[in-house]
């Protein structure tokens, strides 16, 4: 049977001296603590390769992704420009609508074949993208035109602000205030007086 002398550490030294070495069941709080460290340790170094091997592989992916990207161009006085890649669509199969402040590109694409053996097969493919259109563009003037290799170009103005009519503004002048030096010297001379 264990006593409670032997399930915790010693409190006198005293004691400790004249039991000697005593084993208890609990290990030392600075064994547990060591051991801990070790393991977050190796737990960081597990989450670290891990997040290099995640993003080797997003690096991949992005590389071998076609190009389907856009390419927002805005500049100083350019108004709104995006250029996306739509090589995988035919014209009619695209749809661009203003829907408030935002522009939406839509394009579907059905494709159905049969091969010698009878094998049937479908595929659908589609592409959807937003953009917001900032304030200070026209959104009511939106262009879009599609080049030969594929890029589909939107494009809006910058609002033209109306000129502001020349006007006179008007100098109010407001009366003069006293001085503080002058005041401060007054208020000394007054009391000199009295």
């Amino acid at each position: 049977m264990l006593c409670r002398m032997h399930l915790a550490p010693f409190a006198s030294s005293s004691l400790a001296s004249r039991l000697g070495t005593v084993r208890t069941l609990w290990p030392h709080a600075e064994t547990i603590f060591t051991e801990l460290q070790q393991e977050m340790a190796r737990a960081r170094q597990f989450m670290s390769s891990f997040e290099q091997l995640l993003s080797s592989q997003a690096a991949n992916a992005v590389e071998r992704a076609p190009s389907t990207s856009a390419a927002p161009t805005q500049g100083s006085g350019e108004g709104f420009s995006i250029c996306q890649d739509v090589k995988n669509f035919a014209p009619e199969e695209l749809s661009v609508k203003v829907v408030g402040r935002k522009v939406v590109l839509v394009g579907q694409k059905e494709t159905q074949s049969t091969d010698e053996k009878g094998s049937f097969s479908y595929k659908y493919e589609a592409l959807k993208r937003e953009w917001d259109v900032p304030e200070e563009v026209d959104a009511e003037a939106l262009t879009c035109s599609l080049t030969k290799e594929g890029q589909l170009r939107i494009e809006a103005p910058r609002l033209a602000l109306p000129a502001a009519p020349e006007r006179n503004v008007p100098i109010q002048v407001s009366p003069a205030a006293p001085q503080l030096g002058a005041a401060s010297e007054e208020g000394a001379s007054g009391k000199a007086k009295a």
